[in-house]
């Protein structure tokens, strides 16, 4: 029997059950830009630095093209658009550890599967105390609204610019020396999530409400000082932590 060997022993990539899942929940489309972005990505992070623009070039595809395949991806919990405000800007591409066949340390923990709603809640928690201006332990109140929003169908990506948007109006009060109180329950942003449901979130406005969040964000922590994050944000954490687990009556 001849012996199966690789015509070149490095430059490849390991395709395998990853792509076949990817294969099953992407359109043509998607999954050409997922196989795109999973040989261009950085093999110990995951990640990739991209443009729309050029991305359009690279896949001899419309910028409106991929404006919906990245959506896709990002709906699908395949990949995580970190920033990019819009088809001019670079922003970065995290491909989720579900679809990647290396192990790695990424920062960011794999989006839940579909029908998962306890790694739904856990995901929510986590975008909420990820925030500097919200003081909360995640209670048992939050993890009951977030479940509701879940039998809901409202996607994490909807939730996700909700505290964005919500978190990005804080900091703009307290810059503009507005005097309130921290965030202290998910349910700040219900108004806000009922807000973004009266229109389609357009990729170039996601890119763009991130981007200017984590600029109010940044801007905010410049001019208080780190005894702001360690007090607000990570005084969240330690809350978290000492409430312990949570028990829910659902």
């Amino acid at each position: 029997m001849n012996e199966v060997r690789l015509k070149r022993a490095s430059g490849w990539f390991a395709a395998g059950r990853e792509w076949q899942r990817a294969l099953g929940v992407l359109s043509d489309g998607g999954f050409k830009l997922f196989v795109y972005v999973s040989l261009e990505a950085e093999r110990d992070t995951r990640r990739l630095s991209f443009q729309q623009r050029a991305l359009a070039q690279a896949l001899g595809k419309s910028r409106r093209s991929i404006q919906s395949y990245l959506k896709e991806l990002e709906e699908k919990g395949v990949c995580r658009i970190l920033s990019a405000r819009n088809q001019y800007t670079s922003g970065m591409l995290e491909i989720c550890g579900e679809y990647w066949p290396y192990v790695t340390e990424g920062p960011s923990q794999a989006a839940p599967a579909p029908g998962d709603e306890d790694g739904y809640v856990e995901a929510v928690g986590n975008m909420l105390l990820s925030e500097p201006c919200v003081r909360c332990a995640y209670s048992t109140a939050d993890r009951r609204l977030a479940r509701a929003w879940f039998q809901a169908g409202v996607g994490l990506t909807s939730v996700e610019h909700a505290i964005l948007l919500g978190c990005g109006r804080k900091y703009v009060s307290w810059l503009n020396g507005q005097k309130s109180e921290p965030i202290g329950s998910l349910a700040f942003f219900e108004p806000v999530l009922e807000e973004l449901s009266r229109f389609e979130l357009k990729l170039d406005y996601q890119n763009f409400n991130r981007w200017q969040t984590e600029k109010y964000r940044e801007k905010w922590l410049a001019t208080t000082g780190s005894n702001s994050l360690e007090g607000i944000g990570a005084g969240a954490k330690v809350a978290r932590a000492q409430a312990g687990p949570k028990t829910e009556t659902r």
